[in-house]
């Protein structure tokens, strides 16, 4: 009776914390295509005046060059030509926002998950060239395109390479592996040189409100978001870590509709 009881109490408490991670993993995704409107948003605020200003030093830096008054002032021209480059960097973030907004509707689409990964460190370049992380992406067999959820894709990456940058220490290293292991799968494998997770937690890693680093300024959801973003694509995350060494992330994805690149 005793054995009973406590069966079914676990069985509660488990069919209750999955029905939080769902209710969070739905606010979690809402709350992503807010912040892609918002994205959106704000990309095509500043790109309007980034145009004008583009065209206005553009047109400075004509005059300055086929006027015989200044075209020899090279602080003048090293102005203008510094004003341009800036024009174009910040261009160039924009475009990666708006980018990043544009696969978060939740449509299938052709994607290549190499591309989805650069674009996700593209995003988080300025981190990673303060901290001084070492980046590496390797593929292996030449992966086709394939048809997934891109926005979906997209927050399952985000989350990972999040998560090893939270735990590393600066100059750390962060190694990203595409595998085509066979023609209805490929596996990501994300691998970092952080802290690691004990033994008794790897078990518990992608459960609800679970924490394995400091709780400050965290939900302790977004691993078990991860889980849930991987299994409504079909595919599966397996975690492998030593403490004090690292952690791997293993992400099995299903190729449906496979495509030649």
């Amino acid at each position: 009776m005793y054995a009973t009881a406590t069966r079914l109490v676990n069985e509660v408490f488990t069919a209750d914390q999955q029905r939080i991670g769902t209710l969070w993993a739905i606010e979690h995704s809402n709350k992503m295509a807010s912040i892609g409107r918002l994205a959106a948003g704000v990309g095509h605020e500043i790109n309007n005046p980034l145009t004008i200003i583009n065209e206005k030093a553009g047109m400075i830096q004509d005059i300055i060059t086929f006027n015989e008054t200044y075209k020899n002032d090279e602080q003048l021209l090293n102005l203008t030509s510094s004003i341009l480059a800036t024009v174009t960097r910040c261009g160039t973030i924009t475009k990666r926002l708006l980018d990043f907004a544009g696969h978060l509707d939740g449509n299938i689409e052709t994607v290549n998950i190499k591309c989805i990964l650069e674009e996700i460190l593209g995003l988080l370049h300025k981190e990673s060239e303060y901290r001084k992380f070492t980046i590496t992406i390797k593929e292996i067999d030449s992966p086709p395109c394939f048809d997934c959820d891109y926005g979906k894709l997209q927050q399952i990456f985000l989350n990972l390479i999040n998560n090893s940058f939270a735990v590393m220490q600066d100059n750390g290293i962060l190694t990203i592996t595409i595998r085509h292991i066979h023609s209805e799968a490929l596996v990501v494998t994300i691998k970092d040189n952080g802290c690691g997770i004990v033994k008794e937690d790897i078990d518990h890693i992608f459960d609800p409100f679970f924490f394995t680093i400091s709780q400050d300024g965290g939900t302790g959801l977004g691993l078990s978001v991860t889980y849930s973003l991987v299994q409504e694509i079909g595919g599966s995350i397996e975690v492998a870590s030593e403490l004090d060494k690292g952690t791997e992330f293993i992400v099995n994805v299903p190729m449906k509709k496979a495509r030649v690149s």
